[in-house]
């Protein structure tokens, strides 16, 4: 019989390589409303760390399945599925709201969970996690308008890249953070107007003496101290949208972070601190990601994948590799979107 991989979690722990597992299984015909799937390329989340911790999963036991978004081609279909637009072959991404399970050879998903692109590019897998977190999150969390000063954490990133240049879209002066000379070059490439080295210059220093009336939209990702410094640089009226913790996600969670007088902060300056959960937003994805696709297409939106081809032990491929990309993203060695390619 014919069998296919996939990784799964198979005991909970902060740590990647520890809590995962390749596990094999009988690669069988797809039901009367589903489409097979073989997967060609897949993205590598920070978040990634909290579905192996089981703080997204708490009534599942292992094992269970990982891996959020993917990008592959039509390689089987139901028989109940007749529309022209799903073809053998017919490259498409794949993103399901009720099951994480993109670190596989092989789906077997609805016709909901599909999306067709019109190549097999990894660069359209940028549109998934990263571009509909971005892009919901500053226009829902963020309230982004043109003329609205926009600092993006961590711009350089798979999801900042794409805030920085929706932000851009939506008519911002964008800052952007990094920590690198050649991320600085990267961020510079795609249109970011200040671009901020905190490893060369103090972000507080800078913020303080560039925009003394502070910030109106911050997209802060990181949690724990840099929520807390960067909520002081919040301008009147400001929005702060948090839209992860990926300091705490390696330790017990997140962390709670003090920040003193908050509430009178709040209040005096008329200033929001928004939560951002993508999936609280499904009823907005094809519009987003319809969006996405046509300007990644066309170039609108300049997106950058990283394969690892610069590290240590070279390119990610196949799924052995997705622990090593794993532990690359949550070092920050990034730059662009984190992919493995399953099938060369």
């Amino acid at each position: 019989m014919a069998t296919f991989r996939k990784l799964q979690v198979v005991t909970q722990s902060n740590e990647f390589v520890t809590a995962t597992k390749i596990n094999v299984f009988p690669l069988i015909e797809p039901k009367d409303d589903e489409l097979r799937i073989r997967v060609v390329y897949t993205g590598i989340n920070m978040t990634d760390v909290n579905v192996c911790a089981g703080r997204y999963f708490a009534d599942d036991e292992p094992p269970y399945d990982i891996g959020f978004e993917s990008l592959g081609i039509i390689d089987a279909i139901g028989s109940k599925i007749t529309e022209n637009k799903y073809k053998i072959g017919q490259p498409v991404l794949v993103f399901d709201a009720e099951r994480y399970d993109s670190f596989s050879e092989y789906l077997y998903k609805k016709v909901q969970c599909i999306t067709p692109v019109p190549e097999l590019k990894p660069e359209y897998l940028v549109a998934l996690g990263s571009g509909l977190t971005a892009t919901i999150g500053l226009d829902i969390a963020g309230r982004v308008k043109k003329g609205d000063k926009v600092l993006v954490v961590a711009a350089a990133g798979g999801t900042g890249m794409i805030a920085a240049q929706w932000a851009k879209h939506r008519g911002a002066y964008v800052i952007g953070t990094t920590s690198t000379e050649e991320k600085e070059k990267f961020l510079k490439e795609i249109g970011v107007d200040c671009v901020i080295n905190y490893k060369k210059n103090s972000l507080t220093n800078v913020l303080s003496e560039k925009f003394p009336n502070g910030i109106d939209v911050i997209w802060e990702t990181i949690g724990n101290e840099s929520l807390k410094n960067l909520f002081e640089h919040l301008a009147n009226r400001g929005r702060m949208a948090v839209i992860g913790s990926t300091y705490s996600y390696k330790n017990e969670g997140i962390a709670e972070v003090q920040i003193e007088n908050w509430n009178a902060k709040l209040l005096r300056g008329s200033k929001s601190l928004n939560g951002f959960a993508l999936f609280e937003y499904s009823e907005l994805f094809d519009q987003y990601l319809t969006q996405l696709i046509d300007m990644i297409s066309n170039g609108t939106i300049k997106v950058k994948v990283d394969l690892g081809h610069t590290s240590m032990e070279g390119k990610f491929v196949q799924l052995e590799s997705i622990a090593r990309a794993e532990e690359y993203l949550q070092n920050g060695k990034n730059i662009g979107k984190v992919i493995v390619q399953l099938v060369e």
